[in-house]
């Protein structure tokens, strides 16, 4: 299912993806269990034989001479009479994938057709093709349903229902309790792993709230150790603000005294003028400067004053009069700051 399609999806048809994922997961993990590990868990098992003649179980001792555990899970061995077994060859697929295969294609490989149960197992896989050598066993419906009405007569519900002997260096007998299963002869799986199950899903579910405490926990130490921190941050914050203003206010205080400074101002006020101008008086006072000189013909103080960014506040010119050996005589008031 692509990106889209699962934006897309319902709940039932998302529950299905994630049930035949769950489904091919627990596949593949079968698929890798070693065989000795299976072979030693059917040597747990308490066998019992079946015979069909009389309808009953009896007890099978194992060849190793151990008998087992009294709460051992039991298990049925079909006689081999009962059974038919096929060994077929099928291109790779995977193990619910076969068992549909082998349910499509019962009408060739069994003479009973649909009056059988079908069940195999994996013999062996060609390592360069990938094809599978398959056995698979059959066991007819009326037989099927004699071993269930056995079945249900019998206090302890079987583990597994073998179509053979188990041998000590094979593999795994073919289990055919699944297949009666799926035809309904006998009832589900046994729900006495439910509350282990259940306690599973408990402990990851306490799990995760711990890891959530946890966290909340931290962030909640984190918070506390901020509170704290805030006076101090406080008066860092007030510490750094006053510093900031105290360099504000050096460097307003440098601005202005620069721009102040006698000197600094008479060499300003001097470039400004137009060349030849003779200052006659030089008065300062608070923000204002009085000028008073003599100018050439035809030459403008006022605008040279603006131009070079002074304030004229007032402009005395006696240009009518008759000019002197010095120039025309002027005289101007500028005030200080912007213009």
């Amino acid at each position: 299912m692509s990106g889209r399609g699962i934006l897309a999806a319902d709940m039932a048809t998302m529950r299905a993806a994630v049930a035949a994922g769950l489904r091919w997961w627990l596949d593949e993990l079968a698929g890798m269990v070693p065989h000795r590990w299976r072979r030693a868990q059917i040597g747990r098992l308490a066998l019992y034989t079946y015979d069909p003649k009389l309808g009953a179980l009896e007890f099978l001792p194992p060849a190793s001479g151990i008998s087992p555990k009294d709460d051992a899970p039991m298990a049925v061995v079909l006689p081999a009479q009962l059974t038919l077994l096929r060994t077929i060859v099928y291109p790779p697929v995977r193990t619910r994938d076969l068992t549909n295969l082998i349910e499509l294609d019962r009408d060739r490989i069994m003479p009973h057709g649909r009056d059988a149960l079908l069940a195999a197992r994996v013999l062996a896989r060609d390592p360069v093709s990938g094809r599978m050598q398959v056995e698979v066993a059959g066991l007819p419906l009326t037989a099927a349903t004699a071993l269930a009405h056995t079945l249900a007569q019998t206090p302890r519900k079987p583990a597994c229902i073998l179509a053979s002997a188990p041998e000590p260096a094979g593999l795994a007998p073919i289990d055919l309790l699944p297949a009666l299963r799926r035809a309904g002869l006998i009832g589900t799986a046994d729900r006495s792993a439910t509350p282990l199950w259940m306690a599973v899903g408990f402990l990851f579910l306490l799990n995760i709230g711990v890891l959530v405490w946890r966290d909340t926990a931290t962030l909640d130490n984190l918070s506390a150790t901020i509170d704290q921190q805030q006076p101090a941050v406080a008066v860092a914050h007030r510490i750094i603000a006053r510093m900031r203003g105290e360099d504000r206010i050096a460097a307003d205080t440098a601005a202005a005294r620069s721009a102040r400074e006698p000197l600094a101002l008479m060499a300003r006020i001097g470039q400004a003028l137009p060349p030849g101008t003779w200052i006659q008086r030089f008065s300062w006072q608070g923000g204002t400067v009085q000028l008073a000189g003599y100018h050439p013909p035809k030459s403008d103080v006022s605008g040279a004053l603006r131009h070079a960014g002074l304030a004229v506040a007032r402009y005395g010119d006696t240009s009518d009069e008759a000019p002197t050996p010095l120039g025309e005589p002027f005289e101007v008031i500028v005030r200080l700051g912007k213009p």
